[in-house]
């Protein structure tokens, strides 16, 4: 009876962990590199909604020659962890995945440049370069 019991934890245990293992690791939600497109522009504004991410952590709105695009880069905490700093009024170049929502166009951003430096969040097909666990 103890090794039936035994058998079944450990199948309930290793479900459990290969369900998780998946977690975080899709292509971020909307991003499809079928839109991707590149927008140069100054920071005129970061915003910081870390709420367990999907479309929380660290945003911009880039102002560039077309107007102003709101820019979703990723996890606060990663963005800090790489020493990537940005500021308003900062110079950058940013590649990403475009898309529309209620409130208008933003950008789920691919790769972000500034002062000489380029931060990678995500691969080409859009998967996160943060491990999984970084938006709890």
């Amino acid at each position: 009876m103890k090794t039936k019991l035994l058998i079944v934890m450990m199948a309930l245990a290793v479900t459990a962990a290969l369900a998780q293992g998946r977690r975080g690791r899709g292509p971020g939600p909307g991003y499809d590199p079928k839109t991707e497109t590149t927008i140069s522009g100054t920071i005129d504004q970061i915003n910081q909604q870390d709420s367990f991410c999907p479309g929380g952590g660290t945003h911009l709105v880039v102002k560039t020659d077309k107007g102003s695009m709101e820019v979703r880069l990723g996890p606060t905490k990663f963005i800090e962890d790489q020493k990537f700093e940005l500021k308003k009024g900062d110079t950058v170049q940013v590649i990403g995945s475009k898309l529309d929502s209620k409130a208008g166009e933003f950008l789920i951003a691919r790769q972000v440049t500034s002062g000489g430096k380029t931060l990678t969040l995500r691969n080409e097909k859009g998967f996160p370069a943060w491990p999984r666990g970084v938006c709890r």
